[in-house]
């Protein structure tokens, strides 16, 4: 199956272009705090564990577990005495309950260099708990939808040494799936491995199965790539994988199926092709002792064709409309030849030509930049437009620079498992990726991607049957957010509310930065150039000291409440 690019628009219901930013209010939010029994068990790199890839595993390890299936306020962490830890919010009377409802097997001295102990719960009566060195315990939790104190202990059904000895991982995602009357557990684990130049991300897809009340491990299969990544999910249909990175991965290994390496053909670039929203630029270099007379340009408004004495550069199908009469095109004494295409529709592409051309390659305008900082300007607290002014609109392929340094080559890609191919691909260099939000209980979770100044939420859905669609659909927008975050180079955790009622910004120690889109009145500013009144839309900023709890190791929004996990303490504050 051809490889199927996702274009991602933005329901523009769910957009408000009337939106002027934050104000700050000091109003103070409600606090309540628990303190722990014991403190949080966590975990620091050591010495041979010095990439990027392992700072982040480590650094943004969120330490708090809600469990999704339970529609209570019941919250889970792993203490220092490797004890699952359960406590319970009453939103009613504002108090706790807590209890220990497991205690994970044999236990091993912790020190630097194993990983987080991580805990998941796959369905309504089963937990999936990581040991950080390399074990995986399968345990029987009972119903869980009840207060911390009224929980019946856990009971371990299987453990195993998942990928081998001195292997360790954390767990990314677990699935439960029913085939013939025989249960399968999907866990998804990322790992680090060292090559000779570089260290690798790994994600292992092991699953487990149950025949009678018996459990095994049944297959296991691996993809690889360098780098971080920022995103993975199994689909809910157990038929791929999901991964956001910035650079493409591989599936390496598959104890059900052989791999299939296929070659790639080394490409020959014979022209480069450069865009703007409004135009494309073809170049291309002609022969020494060159003939204009030679060169053949026909352009039509959804084909293009550029050769020279019978040797074709360009030739195919565009991805999108073109005004054909307003071609032009220019050779210059060098050989050179620019060939400029007027687009239809303001937008950028994905790809000059439909399916791709191995021969062209694009290059990047870095005079976007500039134009995203001037268009952006009106949000600055000491720039202001006037009233006769209208703001340009931010066209949603461009960055800030601070932005588009990170993210230039980010995809995410759908990985089938039958055929290990990547199936779908959405480019995120100009949508970049914030943070990801579980919405739906029974879905892989929620992206928040930047459009323009806002952040999208994105919800992947399994591919339809009997389709070559992927669709992923905009549930709702954080006004403002994309904007906002990319100036808080100290955030440890972002993440938002089931509703997007607000969003927030999480520092390690220091403050937490809580962003309202609606303001409970009306708000009025007094343009400083004509002194006149104006009623504005504007959200609420709200900024919570939080020193004197500790570091933030654990974060979760919902619709009423923020709950943080520090090293001793359990703290709801009251949106």
């Amino acid at each position: 199956m051809p490889l199927s690019l996702v274009d991602l628009r933005p329901d523009r219901r769910l957009l408000d272009h009337e939106f002027e930013g934050y104000k700050l209010n000091l109003q103070t939010l409600p606090h309540f705090c628990l303190d722990l029994s014991s403190p949080v068990d966590k975990v620091y790199p050591d010495e041979a564990q010095y990439s990027f890839v392992h700072a982040k595993l480590f650094a943004l390890h969120n330490h708090l577990i809600l469990d999704f299936w339970d529609h209570q306020y019941n919250y889970y962490y792993i203490d220092n005495r490797q004890q699952v830890c359960n406590v319970t919010f009453d939103n009613i009377n504002n108090t706790f309950q807590s209890a220990v409802v497991y205690d994970v097997p044999a236990h091993v001295e912790r020190k630097s260099g194993h990983f987080n102990l991580c805990l998941t719960f796959p369905s309504s009566n089963l937990a999936v708990v990581s040991d950080g060195t390399g074990y995986i315990h399968i345990i029987e939790t009972g119903t869980r939808n009840r207060p911390a104190s009224d929980k019946q202990t856990w009971q371990t059904l299987f453990s195993i040494l998942a990928l081998g000895k001195d292997k360790y991982f954390t767990i990314v995602d677990t699935r439960m799936e029913e085939n013939d009357n025989v249960e399968l557990l999907h866990c998804l684990l990322q790992s680090v491995e060292q090559s000779e130049k570089h260290f690798e991300s790994v994600l292992s897809w092991v699953t487990f199965e149950n025949y009678d009340e018996t459990w095994k491990q049944s297959t296991l299969r691996q993809v690889r790539g360098k780098g971080i990544i920022h995103y993975a999910a199994l689909e809910t249909s157990c038929r791929a994988l999901y991964v956001a990175s910035d650079n493409l991965f591989k599936f390496t290994l598959d104890s059900e199926k052989d791999i299939i390496q296929h070659k790639e053909e080394p490409r020959q670039i014979i022209y480069t092709w450069l865009q703007t929203s409004d135009d494309i630029t073809i170049t291309l270099k002609l022969q020494n002792n060159f003939d204009k007379k030679l060169l053949f340009v026909n352009v039509t408004p959804l084909s293009v064709k550029i050769s020279y004495a019978g040797k074709v550069f360009v030739e195919g199908k565009l991805c999108h409309n073109v005004d054909n009469e307003l071609t032009t095109w220019n050779v210059e004494d060098n050989g050179q030849v620019d060939i400029l295409i007027t687009k239809s529709e303001s937008q950028l592409w994905n790809e000059l030509l439909e399916g791709g051309d191995k021969n062209g390659e694009q290059i990047l305008d870095a005079g976007l930049v500039e134009e995203v900082h001037k268009r952006l300007a009106h949000l600055c607290s000491d720039t202001e437009v006037k009233a006769d002014q209208s703001v340009p609109g931010l066209n949603t392929q461009e960055l800030e620079e601070c932005d588009a340094a990170s993210e230039e080559d980010t995809v995410l890609v759908r990985m089938d498992i039958t055929s290990h191919e990547i199936t779908h691909k959405i480019p995120l260099s100009v949508h970049q990726y914030l943070f990801n939000t579980k919405l739906e209980t029974h879905e892989a979770p929620a992206l928040a991607l930047r459009h323009d100044v806002d952040a999208c939420i994105w919800q992947p859905y399994a591919e339809i049957v009997n389709s070559h669609t992927w669709p992923v659909k905009h549930h709702g927008t954080l006004m403002a957010f994309g904007y906002v975050q990319s100036s808080k180079p100290n955030r440890k955790f972002v993440t938002c509310s089931p509703s997007f009622s607000y969003s927030v910004v999480c520092e390690a120690t220091r403050h937490i930065l809580i962003y309202k889109s609606s303001s409970d009145h009306d708000c009025q500013l007094r343009k400083r150039t004509e002194g006149v009144m104006k009623n504005i839309k504007v959200g609420q900023q709200h900024v919570v000291n939080i020193d004197k709890y500790g570091e933030v190791l654990g974060i979760h929004a919902t619709n009423d409440y923020l709950f943080i996990l520090t090293d001793t303490r359990f703290v709801a504050i009251g949106i």
